[in-house]
């Protein structure tokens, strides 16, 4: 038997025992720049929409929903999409596309004269970045090491939720100017894509996905050069004793593996989870600043959105020093319930300070919740499905926070803020419910051990 600190092939036992570097600095900037770029849209459409509506006199529902119903059906295709070819063709193969793909739609997007052709431009884009976020989860949960992984990609996040309040500003400014107001924006939005895919033709395939594949010769390969690059950055003549010997099986999946034997049951979990999971995120995200217009009409409402939504970064830093030191189901379901009972103060207390302190709260531990669950999603499938899975079930979340945030607006109303978080707790109550009785544990383990 080959000794284990030593065998070429033990691919995943190499990138385990690799200590933190620049290699993985620089890495996790490529992966944020993708994030970051996406977050733009999927934090801002708002507010874009809002300008696109004035723009080009829209009314009724079409005010309302008009581009974010086509950006998050762009989202929707390119996550299964996309999802599907990184397993196929491989994780960055993939990447060289995606955000081309958004750049373009939104550029061309920003020069359209009907508003019909900008959400069609726009949900292109959303095709080109609806892969973004399983792919970064699956991509950095390959790379990084099982004890740190969940840090790192909390890293991320918190670096991208930082695009949220600049695109609020920007639009802020181009508001007052009426041809230009919502092009900007978009403009802004698109060369930022170009400049992530230009990015990112520095990044280095996944070890992992390689070996999966059988590309024994490449995947040594490419681990030669990131353990030459982790030895240079950390002035090491050695890297620590490979430990263990941990098993890539090859297979390379068809669509339909998702519900193999092996993977249905985490499937269909999953499924159930991210259905009702968007609503409890979303339906704070969606009505809350409303919700503080329609109590405190005289009250500062943007400024006290900004305060509020400043809890999403907070929680994100936070998050950075205590996703790895909790079990992540756990996790998942701990900051649901303290959103749900924070939700519940910030809907029911009077007098706007308590209100803006406990929507803080309430976004403060629901960032908490998106960073434990985007980790969790990809860490839990194998990696021969990882992506196609881990895209097929985020596509789910993007159709229902349609489904889900339309129920509330036209069953409960925007400004029942009682009747809102009535719901969310059902929302809670059911994706705790799914986890307790069929997550498994993830935290800080190889995720060929979380697979088997």
């Amino acid at each position: 038997m080959v000794d284990p600190r030593y065998d070429p092939e033990n691919i995943a036992g190499r990138l385990e025992r690799l200590p933190r570097s620049s290699f993985h600095i620089k890495f996790a900037l490529m992966l944020t720049s993708g994030e970051w770029a996406e977050s733009l849209m999927l934090l801002g459409n708002g507010a874009i929409l809002g300008l696109v509506a004035t723009a080009f006199a829209l009314t009724g529902v079409l005010s309302t929903y008009a581009l974010p119903a086509f950006f998050f059906v762009g989202e929707f295709v390119g996550s299964i999409l996309f999802g599907r070819l990184a397993d196929t063709r491989g994780r960055r193969a993939v990447f060289l596309i995606n955000q081309l793909l958004f750049g373009l739609g939104m550029i061309i997007a920003g020069f359209m004269t009907d508003w019909q052709l900008v959400a069609i431009f726009v949900l292109i884009g959303g095709i080109g970045v609806g892969g973004e976020f399983p792919l970064v989860d699956s991509y950095g949960t390959e790379v990084f090491t099982g004890k740190n992984r969940g840090a790192w990609l909390a890293l991320i996040y918190t670096i991208a939720v930082t695009s949220a309040p600049l695109i609020v500003y920007i639009t802020s400014l181009t508001a007052s100017i009426p041809y230009y107001s919502f092009r900007i924006p978009l403009w802004i939005m698109g060369i930022s894509g170009i400049i992530v895919w230009l990015v990112r033709f520095r990044l280095k395939e996944s070890p992992r996905w390689l070996a999966n594949h059988g590309k024994m010769k490449e995947a040594e390969q490419m681990m030669d050069k990131i353990e030459d690059e982790v030895k240079k950055s950390t002035g090491l003549k050695e890297l620590p004793p490979v430990t263990d010997t941990l098993e890539t099986p090859i297979q390379v999946s068809r669509y339909k593996d998702i519900f193999a034997k092996d993977v249905r049951k985490t499937t269909i979990m999953m499924a159930i989870f991210m259905f009702f999971q968007s609503g409890i995120f979303y339906g704070f995200a969606t009505f809350a600043p409303g919700l503080v217009v329609v109590a405190y009409p005289k009250s500062d409402p943007l400024g006290a959105a900004a305060v509020i939504f400043s809890g999403f970064l907070v929680g994100s830093v936070f998050n950075i020093f205590i996703i790895d030191k909790i079990e992540r189901k756990w996790g998942i379901i701990m900051f649901a319930v303290l959103g749900g009972v924070f939700g519940t103060f910030f809907a029911v207390i009077h007098g706007i300070d308590e209100v803006v302190a406990f929507g803080f709260l309430t976004a403060f531990m629901l960032w908490n919740f998106s960073n434990f669950m985007h980790q969790y999603n990809a860490e839990i499938f194998p990696t021969r499905v990882r992506t196609t899975a881990a895209g097929f079930v985020y596509s789910i979340s993007r159709i229902s926070t349609t489904i889900l945030v339309l129920f509330i607006a036209f069953f409960i109303g925007a400004k029942n803020a009682p009747g809102i978080f009535t719901f969310v707790w059902v929302l809670v109550v059911i994706v705790s419910l799914v986890l307790i009785l069929l997550g498994p544990k993830s935290t800080r383990r190889f995720v060929e051990q979380i697979a088997n």
